[in-house]
This record gives C-alpha cells, sequence and structure tokens, in this order.
C-alpha cells in the first residue's frame, strides 16, 4: 500500500468534541477530528510494528493545525514493563497528539504478567490474522480513557493499523467494554495470514 493512502486513512477521522472551558483563557478550541502522519513517521512506524516482538507505547508528537492533528515524530516514553501482551509507560510530553502501541503478531506464550480479568490476545491461534488483533483490550481502554491524548492508534504489522478518537475511547469505558474493535474506516488490514 502506498503510504500516502495509508497516511489519508488515517486522516478519515470525524468526531469532534470541544474541550472544558478555562475560565482564565480564550475561548476553547476543538479537539481535533483527524489525524495526519507525517509520511517519515508513518514508515518508521510500520516498520516497527513489522518487527516488534513485545509491546511498546510510543508518544506521537507534532502540532494542531485547525481540526487536524498533525504527528511530525514520536518519543519513547519512560518504560516501565514491556512484554509480548502487555506494556506500561510513562507519561507522554505535552506535544504529543497521539499514543501509538502494537500489538505484535509474533505467535508464542502468553507472558506470565498477563492480567487475566482484561482482554487476553489469542496467542498461538493460526486462525488469528492481523485485523483480529486490531482492537483495543479493555486495559487499552482504561488507560486511554483517562489520559488526554486526543487519539490512540494501534499497529499490528506494516499494513495493519486502527485508531480511535478520545470520545469514542470514553465511550467504551462508560459502558465498561472489555474489548474496543475498530470503528468503520478506522482500520486498515491489507496482511491475511
Amino acid at each position: 500500500m502506498a503510504l500516502a493512502k495509508v497516511a489519508a486513512l488515517v486522516s478519515m477521522l470525524a468526531l469532534v468534541t470541544p474541550r472544558p472551558a478555562r475560565p482564565d483563557t480564550a475561548p476553547p478550541s476543538p479537539v481535533p477530528a483527524r489525524l495526519s502522519l507525517d509520511p517519515g513517521v508513518l514508515a518508521r512506524l510500520r516498520t516497527l510494528a513489522a518487527g516488534l516482538r513485545n509491546e511498546i507505547v510510543l508518544c506521537l508528537t507534532g502540532s494542531v493545525r485547525g481540526s487536524t492533528a498533525i504527528a511530525t515524530g514520536f518519543t519513547m516514553p519512560d518504560p516501565q514493563l514491556s512484554t509480548l501482551d502487555r506494556a506500561s509507560f510513562g507519561p507522554c510530553p505535552g506535544e504529543a497528539v497521539a499514543i501509538w502501541h502494537n500489538h505484535p503478531l509474533e505467535e508464542g506464550i502468553r507472558s506470565p504478567s498477563a492480567d487475566a480479568t482484561g482482554y487476553a490476545r489469542p496467542r498461538g491461534d493460526p486462525n488469528v490474522t492481523p485485523r483480529d488483533l486490531c482492537a483495543l483490550s479493555e486495559t487499552d481502554i482504561r488507560s486511554a480513557a483517562a489520559g488526554g491524548l486526543p487519539f490512540v492508534v494501534v499497529g499490528v504489522d506494516a499494513d495493519t493499523w486502527c485508531w480511535w478518537s478520545r470520545d469514542q475511547v470514553r465511550k467504551l469505558a462508560a459502558r465498561n467494554a472489555a474489548r474496543g474493535d475498530p470503528v468503520p474506516g478506522q482500520i486498515e488490514s491489507r496482511s491475511t495470514r
């Protein structure tokens, strides 16, 4: 898939939620409705998603122009835990516009740290496709809903991505969802197994 097509698909988010007003500042600007990834950032994220065996978290950094958040780089927050099926990291910097993490496609044994109360990705199942892994776990939902970043992005491999707006994640959390499947139009998956 051409990088431009993936970047265009990532830009299709269409929800706008106003930020709460602060009494001593200018009127609030809307939360970005679209996320656009710089082609160089997208190429690096695709390479990482294709090659990582453990989950990691990255903070996509950039700026907001009008209703579009533009990711032009990324940083890795301080790692606390990184295993086959979970990751926990420190906070993102103020210039972050999205949080990205991967759900590795690599088959293997679930890590001993897996939380039985959360959604466990089906590891070792030969019928699992990258699209099956492009979802938010219960832990992902709780973490992202508590955060303040406008977007959450999950990468599975070089060709499979899905994303949610902060409002969508908060709605999943409000209904106590154990899994957040991708929203139509917010997933790109060309991989098959």
